[in-house]
């Protein structure tokens, strides 16, 4: 039983990061539609502000720290990724 529930907790972690990490390319590509030039940081630090609450739900749900920075880690290198092939 503990197996399971450490599975679906980390499929959520999962979930959670790849729901913030569109969210985020949505937000830049409506930003790109409607020509603001200004607005591209805005949704950077929302990025990051959110992970830092998610990062810290997950250090009081019991998820291990070495899963939180790898996870972080590969967020952040997806979302540049994505932005990079996308908008420029």
């Amino acid at each position: 039983m503990e197996e399971d529930n450490k599975f679906t907790l980390y499929f959520h972690t999962f979930v959670g990061a790849l729901g913030l990490i569109l969210l985020t390319v949505t937000i830049i590509k409506y930003y790109e539609t409607i020509e603001v030039s200004s607005g591209y940081l805005l949704p950077f630090f929302g990025f990051i502000f959110t992970f830092s609450y998610i990062n810290y739900l997950e250090n009081k749900a019991g998820v291990s720290k070495k899963v939180i920075w790898i996870r972080s880690i590969s967020s952040i290198v997806i979302l540049l990724l994505i932005s990079k092939v996308l908008f420029f």
